[in-house]
């Protein structure tokens, strides 16, 4: 779960910031990838429930709980 709040603030009639704060997994939960279609060697192994599934980066215990601020001039 994702969660973001910002706040706008004018400075004058063309120009505004915007204030940022984005929280990425928000509940600090690992994200396990469904087993892989692995056929060889090992029959009947999970060989990778962790990780990248299909290139999707944010998925596995790589991707722990992230905050990030952002000021951003709008003109």
């Amino acid at each position: 779960m994702d969660f973001s709040i910002y706040k706008d603030t004018k400075i004058i009639e063309r120009i505004h910031t915007q204030f940022r704060v984005e929280i990425f997994n928000l509940f600090n939960r690992v994200n396990m990838a469904p087993p892989s279609n692995y056929t060889g060697g090992g029959f009947g192994q999970v060989t990778d429930t962790i990780g990248d599934f299909n290139g999707a980066p944010g998925i596995g215990p790589g991707e722990p709980f992230n905050l990030q601020l952002a000021l951003k001039i709008i003109f």
